[in-house]
């Protein structure tokens, strides 16, 4: 989780001083620096929801003096390898960043169809 944690934390950092620079450089152009803020705070929020949510995790690969040969094998969490939803979910956004542009209608389906597949996800998830 330490490698997470800091590879997260570390590309805030970065999104930050693009943010900054790109506001600077594009005299203050609006929509992307927005845009940039969004994925800097998207970041900042997975690495403190790790922090927070897996303090107590016990990850083997953290430790200092194991190389890879020692974690062989280790479990690493539940992953849906056969679900459909993750491409639903793909094209769900997709149809939803189309509904911005052309269809507020189209955009509502869409924001209905990204809960669906969220929340099938979610449940596929703590099946196993």
């Amino acid at each position: 989780m330490k490698t997470f944690v800091g590879l997260f934390l570390s590309s805030t950092a970065f999104g930050a001083v693009i943010l900054v620079a790109y506001w600077f450089v594009a005299h203050e152009e609006t929509t992307g620096s927005v845009l940039l803020a969004i994925m800097t705070a998207a970041l900042a929020f997975a690495a403190v929801y790790a922090v927070i949510a897996e303090r107590h995790a016990h990850i083997d690969g953290d430790g200092q003096d194991l190389t890879p040969e020692d974690v062989k094998g280790e479990d690493l969490g539940v992953y849906t390898t056969h679900s459909p939803y993750p491409i639903l979910l793909a094209l769900s956004c997709l149809f939803m960043l189309l509904g911005v542009l052309y269809s507020p209608i189209l955009a509502f389906a869409a924001v209905v169809a990204v809960l669906l597949c969220l929340w099938r996800l979610g449940a596929e998830s703590a099946r196993v």
